[in-house]
Formats: C-alpha cells, sequence, structure tokens
C-alpha cells in the first residue's frame, strides 16, 4: 500500500502538470476568440495581455481549491487509499477527456468534467465501502447532518448548487449576451466610428466601471478569506494531524496549532456560538487588503464616480488623438476574463492534485505523531475539511506552466478558430453540417419573426434593421470576424458573470458562460443570416451536446477507473498509465494530420490565381496532373479487383481521398477569390468554376467504382472469370493511355490532337459495349450470379462516365484559348 500510495502521489504530481496543459488548451478559447475575432491588435499583442491576466487569476484562486477537497464528497467518512483513488480517477479521466476535445476543437467545460469526475469516482468508491463494510446503502444518498446522527458519503447540497450553478449560466449568459448586444447595436449600430466622440466614450467608460470594480473590488477580495470551525471541529481537525492530541481546548481567546507544513495557524474565538459550542475563526491573506477592501465596500459609490470620471476623461483625451475607447475595453477585458479564467478554473487543473498531496502529508504528519502505527486504510480524512491554504509558489508555478501552454500549444487555437467561426459576421465555408433541430429552429423563427413584422410599424422596423447594416470590408480575407462593439460586449458582459460566480465560490464553467453570451451576441448582432443560421445553430448544438456528453462521459469513466485501482490498486495505475500516453501519443498524431490538411487547404487558397494567362497555364498543368493520378488511382482499383488485393484498394482510395479534398478546398475557397476579383477576370472564374464541377463528375465516377470494388474483396466475393479478366484488362490499357493522352496535351497546352483523343474515346466506348453484351449474353446461360454481375457493370458503366468527362478538360481549356464561350454557346 505504501507504495501504491507513494506513486500515487508522483503520479498527481505529473498528471498536474499534463492537465494544466490540456485544460489551458481548451480554456483559452474563453478570453482569447474576442480579441482574435476582431483584430483588436496583433497576436502577440492580445496574448501579452492574456498572459498577464492569467498571472494575477492564478496569485488570487486559493479560495477556491475546496471544491476539490471536500465539495463533492465529504472527506471524514473515507481513507487516505479511498481518496488517493478517487484524486487519480478523476485526473487520469480528466485528461483523456480534455485532450479528445482538444483534438476535435471543440470547446467543453473543464469545471463540468471536474465536478463529475468527482461525483462518478467517489460514488463507486463509496458504494464499494458500503458493500464491503455491509453498511446502510442510504449513506450514499442521505444529506450529511453530523449534529442529527445523519450520515452521508456525498455532499448532495454543494454539488447540487454547483451543477445547478453551472447549467443556470448557460441560459443566463445567452439571454444578457442577446439584450446587451441589440441594445448596444441600436446605439452604435455598425458605423460606429461615427459616435465615439460622445457615445462611445460614455459607453466605453461605463464597460471599464464595471471592469474596474470586478478587477479590483472582486480582485482584491479574493486574495483572502475567513473561515470559520466549531470547538468540535477545530479538535478535530487537530487531532486528524495529531491524533494523541488532547479532546479539549484551552480557555484562552486564540488557539495556535500548526499545520503539516509547519505554518502557525492562529484560530480566534469569536462572540457567536452554535447551539453551545463557541465558534473559532482563521483569516488567510493580508489583513491589510482586507481593510482596504472594506473601506472601498463603505465607500463604493464615490469609488464608482471617481472611476467613472478617470476613464471619462482618459478616454476622452485619447479620442482626441484618434485612439479607439473600444480598443482599450477589449484589452481589459481579455486581460479580466484571463483573470477570471486562472481565478476560477486553476481549481479544475491543480485542485485535485493538491488535495492528493495534501492527503498524503497529513496522514505522515498523523503517522509520525503517533509513532508510525497508522496505516492509509484506516486513516479517515477528516483533515481535508478543513482550511488549507494553497502555497502561492504552487500557484506561481501553476501560472506559469498556463502561460507557455497558451504562447505555444496548437490545440488552444484549434478550438478558438471553432467559436469564432461559429460567432463570424462574414460568410465562411461552415465547420458544421445543419440537423433537422437546426432547420426546424430557423424556420420557426422565420414564422415568428414574420408574424412580429405585421405588429411593429413598417417605419420602426425600417430605422432598427438600418441599425444592423454591416460594413463590407474590400479584402474580406483580413476582415475580422466581427467588429470591436461586440468583442467589447463579450468581454465586459463574461467577466462580469463569471467574477459575480467566483465572488461566491461557485465555480461556474467559463466556457458555458464566455460561449454563451459569444453565441448571444452573434444572434443579437445578426450574424446567422439566412445562409449561415442552419449551420451555425447546429454548431451551438453540437458544442451543449458535447457539455451534456462531457458530464455522462466524465462521470462513467472515472467510475470505472476507480473501480479499476480499487480492485487492482498499482497493476491497475500502471495499466490506465499506458492508456493514457498511448492515447496522448494517438491524439497527437490525428492532431498532426489535421494541421497538415489545413495547411494544404491554406496552400490550395494561394494557388486559385484570377489573372487570365496565369489561370489558363495553372489549371491545364493541374487537371493534367490530377488526371494522371486518377489514372493511377483506377488502375490501382481494378488490379486490386482482379488480384483480389486489398493493399492496391487502399493505395487507389487514398489517391481518390487526396483529390477529393484538394477539389473540396478549391470549391470552399473558390468563392472568397471571385469576391476579391475584377470584373475583367469572369471568364477565368467561369474556368475554375466549370473545370472543378467537371473533376466533381469524374472523382464520382472513381469513387463509386473504389467503393464497389473495395466492399467486393472485403466481403470475399467470388473472383472476376478468367474472360472477365481478360476483357477488362483490356478496358484498363486503354482507358490508362487515353487519360494519358489528354494529360500530355494539357501539360503542353496543345490541343491539335482533340480528334485522336475522340477516335481513342470510341474505341474504348467499343469495348465497353461488347463487354455489356457478353455479361447480358453470360446472365441468360446462368454462367454469372448476382454479386459478380453488380461488381463488373459498375465497373464498366462507370468507367464509361469517367472516360466521357475526361475529354471535357480538353475541350473546355480549348475554347478559352481560342477566346470563345467557355461552354461552347456563342
Amino acid at each position: 500500500m505504501e507504495t501504491f500510495l507513494l506513486i500515487g502521489v508522483i503520479i498527481l504530481s505529473v498528471l498536474a502538470l499534463g492537465d494544466l496543459i490540456v485544460g489551458v488548451g481548451n480554456d483559452a478559447v474563453n478570453f482569447l476568440n474576442s480579441a482574435i475575432g476582431s483584430k483588436v491588435a496583433s497576436f502577440r499583442t492580445i496574448m501579452w495581455v492574456a498572459t498577464g491576466g492569467i498571472f494575477i487569476g492564478a496569485l488570487t484562486s486559493a479560495g477556491m481549491m475546496e471544491i476539490a477537497r471536500e465539495g463533492i464528497f465529504n472527506p471524514e467518512y473515507f481513507s487516505l487509499e479511498h481518496v488517493m483513488i478517487i484524486f487519480l480517477a478523476v485526473m487520469l479521466t480528466d485528461i483523456l477527456l480534455l485532450d479528445a476535445f482538444n483534438t476535435l476543437g471543440l470547446p467543453t467545460s473543464t469545471t463540468v468534467s471536474i465536478i463529475f469526475e468527482l461525483l462518478g469516482a467517489s460514488i463507486i468508491v463509496a458504494a464499494f465501502k458500503i458493500m464491503s463494510e455491509d453498511l446502510p446503502l442510504n449513506y450514499l444518498f442521505n444529506i450529511n447532518d453530523s449534529s442529527k446522527g445523519v450520515i452521508g458519503y456525498l455532499n448532495w447540497n454543494k454539488t447540487n448548487t454547483i451543477i445547478s450553478g453551472i447549467f443556470l449560466s448557460v441560459f443566463i449568459a445567452f439571454t444578457f449576451g442577446v439584450i446587451v448586444m441589440w441594445i448596444s447595436r441600436i446605439i452604435f449600430s455598425f458605423q460606429y466610428r461615427k459616435r465615439l466622440k460622445y457615445t462611445g466614450v460614455i459607453w466605453a467608460s461605463i464597460a471599464m466601471v464595471a471592469l474596474s470594480y470586478f478587477l479590483v473590488y472582486k480582485g482584491l477580495k479574493s486574495t483572502y478569506s475567513t473561515e470559520s470551525l466549531s470547538k468540535t471541529e477545530l479538535i478535530s481537525y487537530i487531532k486528524s494531524i495529531d491524533p494523541k492530541a488532547a479532546d479539549t481546548l484551552g480557555n484562552g481567546q486564540s488557539i495556535v496549532i500548526f499545520d503539516t507544513e509547519g505554518r502557525q495557524l492562529n484560530f480566534d474565538k469569536t462572540e457567536t456560538s452554535i447551539g453551545q459550542e463557541h465558534q473559532y475563526e482563521i483569516f488567510f491573506g493580508n489583513k491589510d487588503i482586507k481593510s482596504t477592501v472594506g473601506f472601498l465596500k463603505e465607500n463604493m459609490p464615490l469609488f464608482l464616480f471617481l472611476f467613472f470620471v478617470f476613464w471619462i476623461l482618459l478616454f476622452a483625451l485619447l479620442y482626441k488623438y484618434h485612439f479607439n475607447p473600444l480598443k482599450i475595453v477589449v484589452f481589459a477585458g481579455t486581460f479580466s476574463l484571463a483573470m477570471a479564467f486562472a481565478g476560477n478554473d486553476l481549481v479544475n487543473f491543480i485542485g485535485v492534485p493538491l488535495a492528493g498531496w495534501q492527503s498524503y502529508d497529513l496522514f505522515n504528519n498523523a503517522n509520525q505523531a503517533s509513532g508510525g502505527i497508522l496505516s492509509a486504510e484506516t486513516y479517515m480524512m477528516t483533515g481535508l475539511k478543513f482550511p488549507i491554504q494553497t502555497p502561492y509558489l504552487y500557484l506561481l508555478l501553476s501560472g506559469v506552466i498556463m502561460v507557455l501552454t497558451l504562447w505555444f500549444s496548437k490545440k488552444a487555437r484549434n478550438v478558438t478558430e471553432t467559436e469564432v467561426k461559429l460567432g463570424s459576421q462574414e460568410e465562411t465555408d461552415e465547420k458544421f453540417a445543419s440537423n433537422m433541430l437546426s432547420r426546424t429552429i430557423v424556420h420557426s423563427s422565420l414564422f415568428f419573426a414574420g408574424k412580429l413584422n405585421l405588429i411593429v410599424p413598417l417605419s420602426i422596423q425600417n430605422k432598427i434593421n438600418a441599425q444592423f447594416i454591416p460594413i463590407v470590408h474590400p479584402d474580406e480575407t483580413d476582415a475580422p470576424a466581427f467588429d470591436l462593439v461586440r468583442a467589447s460586449v463579450n468581454l465586459t458582459l463574461a467577466s462580469m458573470l463569471i467574477a459575480l460566480g467566483t465572488s461566491f465560490k461557485l465555480p461556474l464553467s467559463t466556457t458555458y458562460v464566455t460561449f454563451m453570451v459569444a453565441m448571444g451576441t452573434s444572434l443579437a448582432d445578426r450574424a446567422w443570416g439566412r445562409e449561415s443560421a442552419s449551420y451555425r445553430i447546429a454548431g451551438v448544438i453540437n458544442v451543449i451536446g458535447g457539455w451534456l456528453v462531457t458530464a455522462v462521459i466524465a462521470f462513467l469513466s472515472a467510475a470505472v477507473i476507480a473501480f479499476i485501482l480499487l480492485h487492482l490498486k498499482l497493476a491497475g495505475l500502471i495499466f490506465m498509465l499506458i492508456l493514457l500516453v498511448s492515447f496522448i501519443f494517438y491524439t497527437n498524431f490525428k492532431h498532426k494530420k489535421a494541421e497538415e490538411k489545413k495547411e494544404l487547404s491554406r496552400q490550395t487558397m494561394l494557388t486559385i490565381d484570377l489573372t487570365t494567362d496565369i489561370a489558363l497555364t495553372k489549371t491545364a498543368k493541374k487537371i493534367a496532373e490530377s488526371l494522371a493520378k486518377i489514372s493511377d488511382s483506377y488502375k490501382a482499383a481494378v488490379d486490386g479487383l482482379i488480384h483480389e488485393d486489398q493493399a492496391n484498394i487502399n493505395i487507389a482510395s487514398n489517391q481518390y481521398l487526396e483529390l477529393v479534398t484538394y477539389y473540396s478546398d478549391i470549391k470552399n475557397n473558390l468563392f472568397k477569390a471571385i469576391k476579391k476579383s475584377k470584373l475583367n477576370q469572369k471568364q477565368t472564374a467561369q474556368l475554375y468554376i466549370l473545370s472543378n464541377d467537371l473533376m466533381q463528375d469524374i472523382l464520382q465516377s472513381l469513387g463509386y467504382i473504389i467503393n464497389a470494388v473495395d466492399k467486393h474483396v472485403k466481403n470475399a466475393h467470388k473472383p472476376l472469370t478468367g474472360n472477365q479478366v481478360e476483357t477488362i484488362q483490356k478496358i484498363k490499357i486503354e482507358v490508362i493511355t487515353y487519360l494519358a493522352n489528354i494529360a500530355n496535351s494539357l501539360d503542353i497546352h496543345d490541343y491539335d490532337d482533340l480528334a485522336d483523343i475522340r477516335i481513342s474515346k470510341r474505341s474504348v466506348f467499343d469495348n465497353i459495349e461488347k463487354a455489356l453484351s457478353l455479361q447480358v449474353e453470360g446472365i441468360a446461360r446462368k454462367e454469372y450470379g448476382f454479386k459478380n454481375t453488380d461488381i463488373f457493370l459498375n465497373l464498366l458503366l462507370e468507367t464509361k462516365d469517367l472516360v466521357a468527362i475526361s475529354v471535357r478538360f480538353s475541350k473546355l481549356l480549348h475554347r478559352l484559348v481560342k477566346g470563345e464561350s467557355p461552354l461552347g454557346n456563342r
């Protein structure tokens, strides 16, 4: 057991580092997306602002750590062994879960994951303890009340409060996002620069007063705390450190004890008492800061007024020198949200490992004080119920790791991209496909909007609509996803909601709040137009569904891992570590592949050039290259069928998928390229459209061939007969030669041999016709079964389509070279 505990503590230390890395990778979206989406400054500048917020937030988060220690379960009923199993199960699950979501690029909630992981592991361990000790089952479901002798292993009151607070924040954040953004846009319109002098300065000042209140007042307030214990609880805490300590306290006004780190703790007797017991208080933090906060609280109206005056004078001065005050709001909001994130979410990353270290520390001290007679199986973790100050060195180191992860994590940028795209004001290739629910919501909204238009006077509708006309950017490649008005609303509102939750020690999900505020402001800002609403609502539904799935998976996964550790101990821990490392290597491999695909898509965009001469040459060469790959893929597929060789079929499939990806990227990026082109380039735009359409058709035929061949071979159906092999080999050679001739004519830009190519096409068609005739005769003579006929006819007919389409590339390019209409209709 000693070995298991020691290794467990070391593993918790390593997992804390891993959880910080994957956690920040997921949560960076919370405070970066608005600044990045609005392009308020360079990426490096935004990162430096967020860095400052993270450092300060990390140093003020100690008060939240109790959630991990005793927020979900009541530690006095669990031994050190059981508590360590809970903490290990939670951390292993958390890293697996968050890394999976980061790889997928979906924002999930680290708060929800940690809460449900603690709940799942605690329930399994509690149930195991109850059954092994033959205890009443209601211990698992009771609301614990030691004063009435009611035993409850889980802290259901706190759990319900936390979970309801998290999910209620979704509704509140979205609702406030819609209302505040709609009012803001009515005030500013998209032509907000014209209204900065007066309206903008006042609005920005109000936003900064709100941010200043939470940054200064709430920020300072979170750096200290006062905890109250009854006499019985204080004795229990003392005996958890030294089991040989007396069962009574002295009669003095102050009780001094030393914690496991050797720090002096002063408990002062208060005037209040509960029942027959006096209460004792301990203060953590700086008393000067507490006095400052008390002074601010007493003079809050004056404090807010002075802040308003300061900001309005500063913004008026900055505007005079042509500086946009909304930029200051976005910077302050990014800083504030990063600070709130670190202050609120650090518990999700290091709270559990810290609780594990402190548990082990408590046991070692108690065991030493008892002369080494205690065991991990029987030592109950009563000490976790009491205030334990988190060393600032740990918080500082955590802040450093979070900042380094923020700067160097590519997965963090992947998650940020999801939220920015869902809130983008511009039309873009959508990341999510629409679904029935999203379409139903859109149709219902249009119906109700139509009814509302019948009620609201037309003049009012026109005035409102005028405020929502977006600015058209000449170069949409560098256009921001949304403007500074929306960015400032996102950041200010999310910061206020999160900081408010933190001040009440409720671990609100920063992901839920920031995401739903961003989606609410997107809806109010009409970013979800009829062209994109179905897809973006589907995206929001997918993300919210992912949150619910997170809760279920977190609960079940932690429960399963806790079950494994309970029964296998060290062997189970080693198995889970191997699984964790393997999973991280796999997700990193998948992420690397996804990044390579994204880079390929970016390079594809750069290849689109609508300058006539360049476009003709580049397109002809690219089509020639693609036809050569199609020929290779076709040959591999046919050979795979003839020789029943799955490896050849896989080669054909990979070549086909590479082509599909490239031409899908061309299709997705072509719209942007055409929007930026000049009117005299419309002929080359048509070239891209028509050549891409032809390529989609030819790839469809190739895809049908590969899928049919793959299905036939995988299901071990009978191979082709000798006559069929001879026929298809002949057709294959002709098709390869035919495609090579077309590719050569495109590559050298010489279309004089079009007549010869047509003759080759006719020859291939003749052979396909003969093969079809022979197959029909064979069916009549019952020589061929259904599966044989199905694969052979599929191959012949799709080959016919592939051949028919290929020559059209030469015809298309030839017409354009001669200056004719691309479709040859004039």
